[in-house]
């Protein structure tokens, strides 16, 4: 069957199933990845009501970041519709009253608009981690740099025409601190824009190290009105991933210290005050 046939049978579905695939619930997690997405899937997947996913095929990469870095919103959105496409094929296939869940960062970046128009019943959960301990898993496995290739298909640029936040300077003149840096940076304006442009939808604000507490687990469940099982307090303990292996390929025998992270971020937001650049105030800068 041509592929051609197979987008128009998918379309006829779409339109019968019209309304159960409109009566789920969907939850998405703004995150700049190196944050916690993961795990926060698994322990969302634990809940009675939930099928969670962390990076579901079309995971929207790739092709479709290079269309986000190049050019607004409005040029690429026909294409970007494919994700909806594939989410509502994933509702067919699920029991009614299943609310489905997808943690992935690229969502923030290169699909939030077109789910948003096409389903009615969106819920997104903002992620946070300590700041310095983000950037310093940037820097261990060599994302913005020439260390590691495959960041290029997943970050943007910190000078994106999407971009929500001015840079200090273009991606040429900045080294591999002070671009993730300012990845991070417009990932959390990315996240306050979102908020002004789409009041309608519920955020719900979580620090990742919340989730060692089983109370602000508890928390989180209820504000989202979903179920922990017995596999929820079995879930909240275990230790996030920290990719060791791979950290130390990419960054070698160099120790990355905290304290030089958190002195590369107070240096980057001094030079974005001296430019009259205004940086949100909800950067996760507090330790927990």
């Amino acid at each position: 069957m041509s592929r051609g046939k197979q987008k128009i049978i998918q379309k006829i579905q779409h339109s019968i199933n019209r309304k159960k695939i409109l009566n789920h619930r969907l939850i998405f997690c703004i995150n700049s990845g190196r944050s916690g997405s993961n795990y926060l899937s698994e322990l969302l997947g634990t809940a009675e009501e939930i099928i969670s996913y962390h990076e579901p095929s079309p995971s929207m990469t790739g092709d479709y970041l290079s269309m986000i870095n190049k050019f607004d919103y409005a040029t690429s959105f026909s294409k970007r519709k494919f994700k909806s496409s594939a989410i509502k094929d994933i509702l067919l296939g699920i029991p009614d009253g299943k609310i489905y869940c997808e943690t992935n960062h690229m969502f923030i970046k290169t699909f939030f608009d077109v789910v948003a128009q096409d389903f009615p019943k969106i819920e997104v959960i903002i992620l946070r981690r300590y700041l310095p301990k983000v950037l310093k898993s940037f820097i261990e496995l060599g994302y913005f740099s020439d260390k590691n290739q495959a960041w290029k298909f997943w970050m943007s640029s910190p000078n994106a025409a999407t971009a929500a936040i001015p840079c200090i300077d273009v991606d040429l003149n900045l080294d591999q601190w002070d671009l993730s840096i300012a990845y991070l940076i417009d990932i959390e304006a990315r996240a306050k824009r979102f908020q002004q442009e789409y009041p309608g939808i519920s955020t719900y604000e979580v620090r990742l190290e919340e989730l060692n507490n089983f109370a602000r687990v508890e928390s989180l469940f209820d504000r989202l009105k979903i179920t922990p099982t017995d596999a929820t307090k079995k879930m909240y303990t275990q230790q996030i991933n920290q990719r060791k292996e791979t950290k130390k390929k990419y960054s070698g025998e160099e120790d990355i210290s905290l304290l030089h992270c958190q002195e590369r971020i107070e240096q980057y937001l001094q030079k974005a005050h001296d430019l009259n650049i205004s940086i949100p105030t909800t950067l996760a800068l507090e330790n927990y």
